[in-house]
């Protein structure tokens, strides 16, 4: 299993697959650490529920775990910043039990996150990550990294929720000869959650009477996303008008786009073939009346 992290700060990236006994598979690696749930999103009924992550040594070798609170924000790739100025945290409010221990080869562990938030908080949804790290062991190198799996929580009070989203911008070429086209468009989250555009409920660009889906992406409280996406086959030639539309509670956002595509190289292709064809009719042309002028000439002067 594959458990998607956060990384930063000084950790490293330390995601691998689980340890498999079955015939013909390859051995364990020296070190595989998994954690899940990937992410944890509690929601307003949920908050006094104790929450529990299970955390997997898939490894060959023992392993030392610290487990960590930090804030985050994401930048408009969706890559994200540890910040601890980073807005709407609930970093503090989070309560981990334990927060270090070891995990030999194969061994697990539940780890239990409760969350106490202020008497009033801030309307809207909260977030911060636990990161558990296995701390760098001593060596005789002059480099020793930490390696580290991140896993968001997200944690949304009781009270008004506001999901509104906008779209900034639909970028895409003026011109073009042939596919791929590409698209870009830029989500704002104006509102007070996250917003997942996941699957069907996913970004598309409707264009040409299809929908072509963006890539999932989430759009942190606060934050702006931009993503791009491709269409792999537009038609031969056609003034294609694209839109992009989001929904959210203050209403649907729209931006659209309109692009050319037209085959000129095909176009420069036939009119040089057409040239080449004219000139050759051409060239006959003049040899088939060269060839009339040499016969009536003779017929005149058979001397």
């Amino acid at each position: 299993m594959i458990v998607a992290s956060l990384t930063a700060g000084g950790f490293a990236l330390a995601v691998g697959p689980g340890a498999s006994g079955a015939p013909g598979t390859a051995p364990a690696p020296d070190f595989s650490l998994t954690v899940s749930p990937a992410r944890l999103v509690i929601q307003p009924g949920r908050i006094g529920d104790p929450q529990r992550f299970r955390v997997v040594n898939g490894g060959r070798s023992p392993v030392d775990i610290v487990v960590t609170r930090a804030s985050f924000t994401a930048d408009a790739d969706g890559n994200v910043i540890y910040d601890q100025d980073a807005p709407h945290s609930a970093a503090g409010w989070l309560h981990v039990s334990p927060t270090a221990f070891r995990l030999g080869p194969g061994e697990r562990r539940r780890v239990t996150v409760r969350v106490d938030p202020p008497a009033e908080p801030e309307n809207g949804e909260h977030r911060a990550a636990l990161l558990f790290t296995a701390p760098a062991g001593p060596g005789t190198g002059n480099i020793r990294l930490n390696r580290a799996i991140g896993t968001p929580v997200y944690v949304t009070v009781p009270g008004p929720v506001d999901t509104s989203v906008r779209v900034g911008g639909l970028r895409a070429s003026d011109f073009a000869i042939s596919g791929p086209v590409e698209f870009g468009a830029t989500v704002e989250n104006v509102g007070t959650v996250r917003r997942d555009f996941f699957g069907r409920e996913g970004l598309k660009v409707e264009v040409n009477g299809r929908e072509i889906p963006f890539p999932d992406f989430t759009v942190l409280r606060g934050t702006s996303r931009d993503v791009t996406v491709r269409w792999t086959d537009p038609p031969l030639m056609c003034v294609c008008h694209a839109k992009v539309s989001v929904t959210g509670s203050d209403g649907t956002s729209s931006r659209s786009a309109t692009v050319v595509v037209f085959p000129l190289h095909l176009f420069v292709m036939l009119l040089s073939v057409s040239g080449a064809f004219y000139l050759l009719a051409l060239w006959a042309r003049r040899r088939c009346q060269a060839r009339l002028l040499g016969i009536v000439r003779e017929a005149r002067d058979p001397d």
